[in-house]
């Protein structure tokens, strides 16, 4: 890929940052520039690792996406407050423990502090902090070249392993084998891309796997069906039956002509699973190209993104304002949550010189859609 991911997550820990999470983790500037330096390349070679299964990708597919990337925009901030701090460590931590399990997330700390010489603990809540930083960046960067799902983390997985590779610091592979993290680094990690391989490969031929044993049988009953009309209906009488009309009234059968329709119209509206699911796409989507806008040339070509998002949202407002109360409640939860959010977000950009204008109409459209939810 033509990106260097290692340097993008490096370029969101500013001094300010390194020196809030300093404070946070203790230890001297060497240590933490040793620990961050060593951190980042040996997490994201159990992410590799990681993604050679198949469910395990799935796992991560979904962590990724759930993952409220605006943190990049105002990191500094947050990491300002010790309730936030806290709150961005738990999350982090909570995410790899489920992910990595809790002995590979100790193994690790161990080598990162083995390496560094930042104690153990300071070093699993530095890979606690990094997490989320790390999965906003990816997050970003997979929404922004057209989508994010299990081929396209693989993908950049397999692009990446070389920039992973030399960026590992010199000794710490070592330690990385001598915790039981991973084995023989490089051979851990060739072997890992290959099988990203072939977890890729079959997400994408489990969707065209049923294809391949639908086509033969559409075929058949299309044959069927040809022959039928061609050769065999012409010669068919079917006996022509006459009735008189019947005129009942009863409230038993007036149920029973309802019934069917009620069923079909049930039958046609999503799950609210599945909307919730749809939503948090749209507003993951929205806020990844406001937080791309630094200047008019970024502002114009989050616009068509944009543009997509509103016209979604259009979409799925029709179908909540369908819904029972109950099932409204979480959907409407979730518009709440991230409109203060975003707004802010549009605040921000809107003050850039020459954004306001350009960003003006799509985003006021995309405010007002997101309203109609409340």
């Amino acid at each position: 890929m033509s990106f260097n991911l290692i340097d993008v997550i490096k370029d969101q820990l500013s001094e300010q940052v390194l020196d809030q999470v300093g404070s946070l983790l203790g230890g001297d500037s060497n240590q933490l520039s040793s620990a961050v330096g060593s951190a980042i390349p040996g997490l994201l070679s159990g992410l590799i690792n990681l993604g050679a299964d198949a469910t395990s990708a799935n796992a991560m597919v979904s962590a990724i996406n759930n993952q409220d990337d605006s943190i990049l925009d105002n990191l500094g901030d947050l990491l300002s407050s010790k309730e936030s701090q806290e709150s961005l460590l738990e999350s982090g931590s909570s995410l790899l423990s489920s992910l990595l399990g809790n002995n590979a997330l100790g193994n690790l700390a161990s080598a990162i502090s083995g390496f560094s010489g930042l104690g153990s603990n300071s070093s699993k809540s530095l890979l606690g902090l990094i997490a989320p930083v790390v999965f906003s960046v990816i997050k970003r960067k997979l929404i922004g070249s057209g989508g994010l799902n299990v081929n396209s983390l693989m993908d950049m997985f397999n692009g990446q392993k070389d920039n992973i590779v030399a960026a590992m610091p010199a000794g710490f592979k070592q330690q990385l084998k001598s915790s039981g993290f991973m084995g023989d680094f490089s051979e851990t990690l060739n072997d890992a891309t290959e099988n990203l391989s072939d977890v890729a490969e079959q997400a994408t031929s489990s969707g065209a796997a049923w294809l391949s044993r639908l086509i033969p049988l559409v075929i058949f009953l299309g044959v069927i069906w040809f022959a039928y009309n061609q050769f065999l209906k012409s010669e068919i009488e079917i006996p022509e039956i006459k009735s008189e009309p019947v005129v009942d009234n009863s409230v038993e059968l007036q149920t029973k002509a309802i019934k069917p329709a009620a069923v079909r119209t049930t039958g046609s509206v999503r799950p609210v699973s599945n909307v919730k699911e749809e939503l948090s796409v749209i507003l993951g989507s929205v806020t990844s190209s406001l937080g791309s806008i630094t200047d008019v040339e970024s502002a114009e070509q989050a616009i068509p993104q944009l543009s997509v998002a509103s016209e979604k949202l259009g979409g799925l407002v029709n179908m909540v304002n369908k819904l029972p109360d109950a099932a409204r409640t979480p959907i409407q939860q979730i518009i709440s949550g991230d409109v203060p959010q975003i707004q802010a977000m549009v605040d921000k950009v809107s003050a850039i010189p020459g954004v306001g204008p350009v960003i003006q109409p799509v985003v006021d459209t995309l405010l007002e859609k997101l309203a109609l939810f409340e």
